[in-house]
């Protein structure tokens, strides 16, 4: 893989970001549901839920893992799901 300069910038701005204490992957997922629940109420302001979401912005597997489960949330909370017919068409079209 080439590194570009836009590579190189991004992964230094993601190294100036980093913190004496990172939260791991795994508190991540323990932690995610109650971050999104969080987020939902407008009200993140425990440190704990914080460093999570820390960790969420700078991670990209934690990030897209993330993102999924606050799109599930939100169509629980909005009543929303599709059918099983319309994900089949959805993961179909995704290929």
């Amino acid at each position: 893989m080439r590194v570009t300069h836009i590579k190189l910038e991004t992964f230094m701005v993601k190294i100036a970001r980093t913190r004496e204490q990172e939260v791991s992957c795994d508190e991540c997922a323990k932690h995610s549901a109650r971050l999104i629940e969080a987020l939902m109420q407008g009200n993140v302001q425990e440190k704990e839920l914080l460093d999570i979401l820390h960790h969420v912005l700078m991670c990209m597997p934690c990030s897209q893992e993330f993102e999924v489960l606050q799109d599930c949330a939100r169509m629980d909370a909005e009543d929303s799901w599709p059918s099983l017919d319309e994900m089949w068409k959805k993961i179909e079209q995704s290929k």
